[in-house]
């Protein structure tokens, strides 16, 4: 039940392509448009909700410690968490066995300084180091398994798709190449840049929460960046912006003109900011083949949005108004505790058709406090969640592992 502070002001970049032409960022058409306006929107997002299962993971002290909103990948082999905080690889079978739990911090071989980001690519964990500009690689028993090495690379985050690497930086690739997006040879040469950032915006954080806005969807690398609302495609073609959220209040384009970054993280512009109430401060950012699932705010209230990509429509779903306490219950209906369990679960990356999560050990608290309001997907979810709280030895401190499944 966390709201975040985003320290990434971003809105002015403008297109870069290699002929020398460039565009603004709002003259950018996108090929698909996402309304965020309207409270219920086309459909009902818990209808669209197969089952809500829990990860079966065996707890193991030594490694359950390092679990505590990690970066997560999925394969078809198993499940694989990172700690930016302990720099723990840990990976688990699709039973929930411990397959292997290493630390990987250091300056060595199959070591890591910094985490930049976490992916799979095949059968190989993929995990990009920012301090020593190099990606790693693993094998899904741990054992390491190749890295590029080349300090040239300078990116927050690195991709590697179909023997081309993509680097995304809010720094530019150095003073003199102010793009967010570069494009990289097999050998950690840099090919092209895209998309032009000013260089007042230069150096902003770069993920949302606990969630990079960054990932691969198959062969294309998809982004978003804070306060613009197009999510970009990054492919051999260049630069697209395959969606836009559109909605009655979106930041005007040239709410940000002329400011520095000092007068941008001035906490009265910040708040002035706030209290326009614009669609903005996207975060928890996953997509499945079908759907897009985000979190958003429009007019100072918090939302998440489904999109359904086949049918072109979207669902809605409100944050709670208030921290869950007991007292509250009789004023609750069932829908109340569908939000309280989707605002709980932090979204981690997407797989096939489902979305992996983690939740505090508190949506145990709520939903043992609520079985009168259950409907027949949350009885399920409550009966797996409570055998393993207690086969498992959970208490307040544990986080559990949750997978959304989608219809």
């Amino acid at each position: 039940m966390k709201r975040f502070i985003y320290l990434l002001l971003l809105p002015m970049l403008a297109v870069s392509c290699s002929d020398g032409n460039s565009h603004e960022l709002y003259e950018f058409e996108p090929k698909h448009t996402i309304d965020l306006t309207g409270q219920s929107g086309d459909f009902d997002i818990i209808d669209r909700i197969e089952k809500v299962c829990i990860l079966n993971l065996k707890v193991d002290e030594e490694s359950w410690i390092h679990l505590r909103y990690p970066r997560m990948a999925v394969s078809d082999n198993g499940y694989y968490f990172l700690s930016d905080r302990t720099f723990f690889l840990v990976g688990y079978d699709r039973s929930g066995n411990l397959k292997f739990s290493k630390q990987v911090k250091g300056r060595g071989r199959g070591e890591i300084m910094d985490v930049g980001n976490m992916f799979m690519r095949n059968d190989t964990i993929m995990i990009y180091d920012r301090v020593l500009g190099r990606l790693l690689g693993f094998s899904e028993d741990g054992s390491f398994r190749s890295f590029l090495n080349r300090s040239e690379v300078k990116a927050e985050k690195f991709y590697s798709t179909n023997g081309r690497f993509w680097g995304l930086s809010v720094f530019g690739r150095n003073e003199f190449e102010n793009h967010y997006c570069v494009k990289y040879d097999d050998e950690g040469t840099a090919l092209d840049n895209y998309l032009y950032m000013p260089t007042h915006l230069i150096g902003f954080n770069s993920s949302a929460g606990y969630t990079d806005m960054s990932y691969l969807y198959h062969d294309t690398l998809r982004f978003m960046v804070m306060h613009d609302n197009n999510i970009f495609s990054l492919t051999e073609n260049g630069v697209e912006s395959s969606f836009r959220f559109v909605s009655d209040n979106d930041i005007p384009e040239d709410f940000f003109k002329g400011k520095t970054g000092p007068e941008m993280m001035d906490l009265q512009f910040y708040s002035q900011f706030v209290s326009e109430g614009f669609a903005c401060f996207f975060s928890e950012l996953a997509e499945t083949d079908r759907y897009i699932m985000v979190a958003f705010d429009l007019h100072k209230k918090n939302r998440i949005i489904l999109y359904d990509k086949i049918q072109g429509t979207r669902g809605f779903l409100p944050r709670p108004e208030s921290f869950f306490d007991e007292s509250i219950v009789p004023q609750l209906t069932t829908r109340n505790i569908w939000e309280y369990i989707l605002f709980s679960c932090v979204r981690l990356c997407a797989y096939d058709n489902s979305v992996y999560c983690c939740a505090p050990y508190s949506i145990y608290s709520i939903l043992s406090g609520t079985e009168s309001l259950h409907d027949e997907k949350i009885k399920a979810f409550y009966s797996e969640l409570k055998q393993y709280v207690k086969t498992q030895n959970l208490s307040d401190d544990d986080m559990i592992f949750v997978r959304l499944d989608l219809l």
